[in-house]
């Protein structure tokens, strides 16, 4: 049951405007399960929505390889 739920698991990077700022956010969706299983917000801010985007694909892809 675990392997079939993991095959329907995927990240997302998103931005979100946050006191004149942007952040990025990490989701980890189970699309099997149909819920968010995690979630992450950066403590860093960033002027532009596209560089939180280009700094949270950097912080996933340097998630991915940890894993």
């Amino acid at each position: 049951m675990a392997s079939e739920s993991r095959n329907n698991l995927k990240a997302f990077v998103q931005t979100a405007p946050q006191a004149g700022r942007y952040v990025w956010v990490i989701a980890l969706v189970d699309f099997g399960a149909q819920q968010i299983r995690r979630a992450i917000v950066s403590d860093d801010t960033f002027t532009t929505s596209d560089a939180a985007r280009v700094a949270g694909e950097a912080q996933l892809k340097a998630m991915a390889e940890d894993h």
